[in-house]
């Protein structure tokens, strides 16, 4: 019986030997590099909130599936918010919330921010897609990265990547994108969105994004 099943108890250790390289490397791909994640909204601030889905939980999730992903492959992922409250304290002004995150990517010493959105247009409720935003004249490389691999991964309409001014892409002194993973306004996309494996989805392709733009950085 030994003998028989010597060859196989070979080739699987061999296999797994070969494997091992190639899972050392993609756990070591964003080794070194900080990374906000910014779940937007939270807490007394919900967001976009369309057929019972509400953007604020939409973002969370979609977080911290992405932080897991970035940590497995070596990121040091810092989170604006882990659970569903706002960042500053409760009853702030809208700008001292906002820049409260902003602060976090500061303190962190991040390489990139990434501020995680869902969009709403209710006077056209058939819109669909995903937008990836950036500041005018920065941060071009990463957004179009994320919007790409965004797109591939989940099949949503590519709205193309836009510039915007939003407080936390203004305000940051670091590559920074707010990602719009979909219209909440849209039933068929706030029902997607509203599940775990669409969530998983777009989390993969943001960390796809992410991945292809800091290798581009270092070939």
């Amino acid at each position: 019986m030994r003998i028989k099943y010597a060859p196989l108890i070979t080739l699987f250790v061999l296999l797994i030997v070969a494997f091992l390289p190639q899972a050392s490397a993609q756990s070591g791909l964003l080794a070194g590099r900080t990374i906000v994640l910014d779940p937007g909204h939270g807490g007394e601030q919900a967001g976009a909130c369309y057929f019972g889905v509400r953007e604020a939980d939409v973002n969370l999730a979609i977080g911290r599936e992405l932080a897991a992903r970035l940590t497995a492959a070596g990121a040091n992922v810092v989170m604006t918010r882990t659970t569903d409250e706002l960042v500053a304290c409760a009853g702030t002004d809208p700008a001292d919330e906002l820049q409260a995150r902003v602060d976090i990517a500061q303190a962190a010493g991040a390489d990139i921010f990434v501020s995680l959105h869902a969009n709403a247009h209710p006077a056209k409720p058939e819109t669909a897609g995903v937008i990836t935003f950036r500041a005018p004249g920065r941060s071009t490389a990463l957004a179009a990265a994320i919007q790409e691999a965004v797109v591939e991964e989940t099949g949503a309409v590519d709205k193309g990547v836009r510039t915007a001014n939003f407080y936390v892409l203004r305000h940051s002194d670091r590559p920074a994108v707010l990602v719009e993973a979909g219209f909440l306004s849209n039933r068929v996309e706030a029902a997607r969105l509203n599940t775990p494996a669409y969530q998983k989805e777009v989390a993969s392709g943001i960390y796809k994004g992410i991945v292809r733009y800091f290798l581009a950085l270092n070939p």
